[in-house]
């Protein structure tokens, strides 16, 4: 267990990550190691980041999605954020100026695998 997010196993080799309103990034060196040795662990290729509960994204909150992703890409893992609300999809517009390096879906159902949905 990781303090302020729930990892659950949703399929084969794919996971989702909920953050709770607890999660603290403030330390994410420490966060993302846990969470790349658990899905290490696990054999996973997809981690899909439940952003339902995030109205706003800041800047810091940004760098905390942007580090998580690149170390998922660095231990081959697949990261889609899914359920960003329009607010935060805004907000994140104003402050980027390159593609994100996570992936975006509405939900799991809107991700394809190779043409294939999941």
């Amino acid at each position: 267990m990781i303090p302020g997010l729930h990892l659950t196993r949703i399929g084969r080799d794919a996971f989702l990550l909920e953050p709770s309103r607890s999660l603290n990034i403030r330390d994410k060196t420490r966060l993302i190691e846990r969470i790349a040795g658990e899905l290490q662990q696990a054999k996973a290729s997809c981690l899909y980041y439940d952003l339902a509960g995030l109205a706003l994204i800041d800047p810091v909150y940004y760098a905390w999605l942007d580090a998580l992703s690149r170390t998922m890409a660095a231990i081959n893992v697949r990261m889609i954020c899914i359920h960003m609300q329009p607010t935060a999809a805004f907000a994140l517009s104003g402050f980027i100026t390159g593609k994100p390096a996570f992936e975006t879906a509405l939900d799991i159902s809107d991700v394809h695998f190779a043409g294939s949905p999941v």
